[in-house]
C-alpha cells in the first residue's frame, strides 16, 4: 500500500474522533451572536472589505493590528453578513482546533477516547484554571485560528519534528503576534539544542520566519510613536483599559490560586503517567511556557520602581501562552493517568473503572450546565455576551429602529456599557469601551472620548453611563467636538429631560434623540 493511501484511510479514520472533539468545542462555545469580541473584530473585518460601511467611525478607521484576519474574514463578512460570518467562523474556527488539537496530543495519548476525554478536560481547565483570563474556544477571531497552529506546532514538536513546528508557530504569528510570536519564544527555549536542519528543513523555517515577519512587523508599527506618547498609550493599556489581562495586581486573588493550584495538580499527574520521549518534549514546552509567565511576575513586581518601563513591557501579554498552556497539560496527564491502570490506582484508590465513569459523568454533567447558554430555535432566554451591560431585548430594539429610520452617515452617542452598536446598525459612534485602538496615538484619543463622554473628574473610574446624566453643556461639547448627531440614552438617566434635541423614538429602556445644532433648535 502506498504511503499516501495509507494517510488517506488514517485521515479518514480519524474523522470520528475529530467530530467528537468539534462537538466538544462547540457544545461549549455555542453562545448567541455576537460573542465578547466578534462585535470588535468582525467589525473591523466588514470595514476593511467595505470602507463605506460605517465610514468615518474613529474605532474602525484606527490601525488594523491583525489584517491577515482581516483579509480572510473581511470579503465573507461583506457578502455573507455579519452574523452569518460569526457562525461560519465559529465553525471553522472549532474545526481548526479540533484538528489541531488531535495533532496535539497524539504523540502524548495513544487510545482514541483518551484523546477525546482530554479535550473535555481542557474545554472546562480553561473557563476554570486561566489566571490571567486568556479564552480559546468561543466567538470568531483571531487568536482563536492562531491558538489552532499552535496546537499543531506544538504536535509537530512533541514528534520530534523541528521545522514543520517552526513554520506552524510562524503562520501563526502571521494571524496573531502575540498568541504565535510567544509561542515561538517557548519553542526555542524548549529546544536550545537543534539538529543540523535538511534543506527541507531550512526551507520551512524560512517560510515561517517570512510568516512571522508579516504578523510581527505591522505590530511593532503600531507602537511606533514619540516615547511620551508610547508611555502614555502603555499606561493607559495596561492599567486602565486592560489590567485584567495584564497587571498582576490587578488580577483576583482567586485567579491566581486555581493557576497555581493547575500546576500543581499538572506536576503531580505527569510524575505519576508513563514517561516518553513525546512527553518530556511538551513538558519542556509546558515549563518554557511558564519560564515566560514567571518573567511577567518579575517585571510586574517591579512596577513601583519603573512603572513606564514595565507597563510598556507588560503590553505583550505575558500571561496569556501559560493560560493555555496550563489546561493543556493539565487535561494531557489526567488522561494519560486515567488510560493507565496502575498510574490510576496511584492517584486514585478506587478501582480503574469506576474513577473513569465518574470522570466521564462529571463532563457529561458539564456539557448540559453549558447547554443553558446554547441559541437553540425557539429559545429566548440566552443572551448575547456582547449586550451583556444593556438591556438586551430593548437595545437589538431601539439599534434596529436606528438602522432602519436614520440616515447611514449619522454619529451617534451611546451608553458606556454598549458593544454591539455598530455591528446591529452600521452606524458610527463617538466611542465605545471595548472598542479600544491598538496603536499609541489613537490609544490616547480614545481615553480622550472616554472621559469627554462619561467622565466627573478626568479619571476613568466611576464614570456615568450616560453622558446626559453630565448635563447639557456636556453633551453639546460632544456634539460640536465629535460631529455628534445623535444619541441614545437610557430612559431612568437623570437629567434625561435636559437633553438637548428632539425625542425621536423609544421604548421603556431606550430613547433616541437628533442632537440640535444650535440654541434655537433645543427650544422647538
Amino acid at each position: 500500500m502506498s504511503r499516501g493511501s495509507e494517510r488517506s484511510r488514517a485521515a479518514v479514520a480519524a474523522m470520528p474522533e475529530m467530530f467528537a472533539i468539534f462537538a466538544v468545542f462547540a457544545a461549549s462555545g455555542a453562545w448567541p451572536v455576537p460573542d465578547l469580541n466578534e462585535a470588535v473584530y468582525l467589525t473591523k473585518a466588514l470595514h476593511f472589505a467595505d470602507r463605506s460601511w460605517a465610514a468615518g467611525d474613529f474605532f474602525l478607521e484606527t490601525p488594523d493590528a491583525h489584517g491577515v484576519f482581516y483579509r480572510l474574514l473581511g470579503p465573507l463578512t461583506a457578502t455573507a453578513g455579519l452574523e452569518m460570518a460569526a457562525w461560519v467562523g465559529r465553525i471553522l474556527g472549532w474545526l481548526a482546533l479540533a484538528g489541531g488539537f488531535r495533532h496535539a496530543v497524539a504523540p502524548l495519548l495513544e487510545s482514541r477516547w483518551s484523546r477525546i476525554l482530554a479535550a473535555a478536560v481542557w474545554a472546562v481547565a480553561l473557563r476554570q484554571t486561566t489566571m490571567a483570563g486568556e479564552w480559546v474556544i468561543g466567538g470568531c477571531e483571531a487568536k482563536v485560528f492562531a491558538w489552532a497552529l499552535v496546537l499543531l506546532a506544538i504536535g509537530e514538536f512533541a514528534a520530534d519534528r523541528f521545522a514543520p513546528s517552526w513554520l506552524a508557530f510562524g503562520l501563526a504569528t502571521a494571524i496573531h503576534p502575540i498568541v504565535g510570536g510567544w509561542g515561538l519564544v517557548a519553542l526555542v527555549a524548549s529546544r536550545p539544542r537543534l539538529p543540523p536542519p535538511t534543506p527541507a528543513g531550512l526551507m520551512l523555517i524560512a517560510i515561517g520566519a517570512a510568516a512571522a515577519a508579516c504578523g510581527i512587523v505591522p505590530a511593532l508599527g503600531l507602537s511606533a510613536a514619540d516615547p511620551v506618547i508610547k508611555a502614555a498609550a502603555a499606561r493607559i493599556y495596561v492599567v486602565e483599559r486592560l489590567p485584567h489581562h495584564l497587571l498582576l495586581r490587578s488580577f483576583p486573588d482567586s485567579f491566581v490560586a486555581r493557576h497555581l493550584l493547575a500546576v500543581a495538580c499538572w506536576w503531580l499527574l505527569d510524575r505519576a503517567c508513563g514517561d516518553t520521549a513525546a512527553r518530556r518534549r511538551f513538558r519542556s514546552y509546558t515549563l518554557a511556557a511558564l519560564s515566560i509567565s514567571l518573567c511577567g511576575v518579575l517585571i510586574s513586581s517591579a512596577e513601583s520602581v519603573a512603572p513606564g518601563i514595565v507597563h510598556g513591557l507588560l503590553r505583550y501579554y505575558w500571561f496569556r501562552l501559560a493560560d493555555v498552556i496550563v489546561p493543556l497539560a493539565l487535561a494531557v496527564s489526567l488522561a494519560a493517568v486515567l488510560a493507565e491502570d496502575a498510574a490510576c490506582r496511584r492517584i486514585f484508590p478506587l478501582p480503574p473503572r469506576l474513577v473513569r465513569g465518574a470522570c466521564m459523568l462529571l463532563l457529561c454533567i458539564d456539557i448540559v450546565v453549558q447547554s443553558r447558554h446554547w441559541p437553540l430555535p425557539g429559545r429566548s432566554d440566552p443572551l448575547a455576551r456582547a449586550d451583556s451591560q444593556v438591556e438586551a431585548a430593548a437595545w437589538a430594539d431601539v439599534c434596529g429602529w436606528v438602522r432602519e429610520n436614520v440616515s447611514s452617515d449619522a454619529c451617534f452617542l451611546t451608553p458606556r456599557g454598549s458593544t454591539t452598536f455598530t455591528w446591529r446598525t452600521g452606524r458610527r459612534e463617538v466611542v465605545s469601551w471595548k472598542n479600544s485602538p491598538q496603536d499609541a496615538p489613537s490609544l490616547l484619543e480614545w481615553r480622550r472620548r472616554i472621559v469627554d463622554c462619561f467622565s466627573k473628574n478626568g479619571s476613568l473610574v466611576a464614570m456615568e453611563r450616560s453622558t446626559a446624566a453630565l448635563g447639557p453643556d456636556r453633551i453639546r461639547l460632544i456634539r460640536d467636538r465629535y460631529q455628534a448627531d445623535h444619541a441614545i440614552v437610557p430612559i431612568e438617566t437623570l437629567g434625561i429631560e435636559h437633553v438637548p434635541g428632539k425625542r425621536l423614538f423609544s421604548n421603556d429602556r431606550y430613547a433616541v434623540y437628533r442632537l440640535a445644532r444650535g440654541t434655537s433648535e433645543e427650544t422647538q
